[in-house]
Formats: structure tokens, C-alpha cells, sequence
């Protein structure tokens, strides 16, 4: 953080994110450094925003402001909050802009993966995305998810999601729909003996599954390969979320 020689305004910072408040601070002083700027105007304070818009969204050019700001109240005793011009400007750059949803996979092209697409290709996939829309699973339950939580009783599946904060595990039922139930036994017989990892996603390729556990990086990339296989657009805006919003019409 800053060295202000033991200031007693420091304390006027959320104590949690001071740290955050200083690098945005001395972000913006560095850049005044380096433009050799002497004071601190709303010309100034314009220019570093607008060089700052052109990399971030508006949300974050609005956190950085306030943080500044702050800073600026208390180590300069200056008040960017009355430059009338650099509210404008950060106002602006909010025209537009929406928060972007992720995609969801409809009924029909669920059901296209599952029965089209190459098993010694995309089984771990498809398992995946069964569990995943079945139980609007986050993609972090979906790495932790163990073989021990997945009871099989012939005609459906009971899936048992653990809740680090209440102990109290999620529960939920995987119908034997289509031959969702046999993906997953398949899947599941092809678990490398005496494997010591619990957890049910392994790496899986060209029909075999190895020993190693599967990340978070690999389970939130599953609907953007499922769209990617099927050819939608904008294969991107198939995010990790994709599951629990497509669950919801899946169950409807």
C-alpha cells in the first residue's frame, strides 16, 4: 500500500479492501509519472479514463473511479467527484452496454449430442452435461462430485451434492431417459482399476479415462463444446452457467 507516514486518514479506507484501493491509487499515480503531470485536473483525470475505458467495461471504470477518488479525498484533499465532465464521461460509457448471459442449450440439440456424437470422443462430455442439466450443478459441484454421492438403482440415478457451508448435501434424480443412464454406466466402467482419486470426472480420450482428475477449466468449457460439435453461433456465450439456465427448460 502507500506509505503516507503513518496517516490517521488511512483509516478511513475499508479496512478488507485497502489493499485494492492503494494499487488503483498508485496505478494512477504511476501513470502521472510517466505523462509527467504535475497536477491533478479534470483534464487529467479524463485522459487516464479514457485510455482506462479502452480496455475495461464500464463497471470496472466505475470501481476504479470510486477508488480513486477516495484516495484522492484522502491523501491529496482533492475532489474529482465535482469534475462534471469525467462523470459525464464515465456515464457514457454505460450507453450500451448489457451484462452478457450465457446461452442455453435447448431440449432438441441436448438430445442431437447425446445420440450423435462419437462416444470415444465425447463420453466424459456427455456424461457431463447430463449430470450438469439434470441437477443445475455448478461447475465447481461438478469437480467435486464423488462416485461414492451417485447411487445407481436400476431405473434412475441419485445424485448427492455435498454443501461445504450447510453439510447438508443436494439431492437430485437422473431419469432413464433416452440412454442417458447408459452413457453413464459406460462411462463409469471405464474407470481405471484400483484409480485412488473418488471424485467421478477423469480425463477421457480416444475411449479411455486416465487416472487424473478433471479441472474446473475443462468442466466450464463442456456446453461450449456441445455447441462447437453442433454448430451453433456464438459458441463463446456457451459459459459454464450454461447448465443451470438450461436446466430450467430442461425440467419444464
Amino acid at each position: 500500500g502507500r506509505d503516507c507516514g503513518g496517516c490517521k486518514y488511512c483509516n478511513l479506507l475499508p479496512t478488507k479492501s485497502r489493499s485494492l484501493y492503494d494499487i488503483a491509487y498508485n496505478r494512477f499515480k504511476k501513470w502521472c509519472a510517466e505523462k509527467n503531470v504535475q497536477a491533478y485536473s479534470e483534464n487529467v483525470l479524463l485522459a487516464y479514463f479514457s485510455e482506462n475505458a479502452k480496455n475495461y467495461k464500464s463497471s470496472t471504470l466505475w470501481a476504479q473511479y470510486s477508488m480513486v477518488k477516495s484516495c484522492l479525498i484522502i491523501y491529496d484533499n482533492i475532489y474529482i467527484s465535482k469534475f462534471p465532465k469525467l462523470i459525464a464521461f464515465l456515464k457514457r460509457t454505460g450507453n450500451g452496454y448489457q451484462t452478457k448471459k450465457s446461452k442455453i442449450l435447448t431440449k432438441s440439440e441436448i438430445d442431437r449430442f447425446l445420440s450423435s456424437a462419437d462416444d470415444k470422443e465425447f463420453l466424459m462430455i456427455k456424461v457431463g452435461l447430463i449430470l450438469g442439466i439434470a441437477g443445475a450443478c455448478r461447475t465447481d459441484e461438478l469437480v467435486n462430485l464423488t462416485v461414492h454421492y451417485i447411487e445407481d438403482v436400476g431405473s434412475s440415478l441419485i445424485v448427492k451434492i455435498s454443501n461445504t457451508k450447510t453439510k447438508i448435501p443436494r439431492i437430485f434424480v437422473v431419469t432413464d431417459v433416452g440412454n442417458m443412464l447408459e452413457l453413464f454406466r459406460k462411462y463409469l466402467s471405464l474407470r481405471p482399476p484400483h484409480v485412488k482419486p473418488k471424485r467421478l470426472f477423469l480425463y477421457y480420450k480416444a475411449g479411455k479415462c486416465s487416472s487424473q482428475p478433471v479441472g474446473k477449466n475443462t468442466m466450464r468449457k463442456i456446453p461450449s463444446v456441445v455447441a462447437s460439435y453442433l454448430k451453433l453461433p456464438d459458441v463463446a456465450c456457451y459459459t459454464g452457467h450454461c447448465l443451470r439456465r438450461s436446466s430450467l427448460l430442461w425440467i419444464s
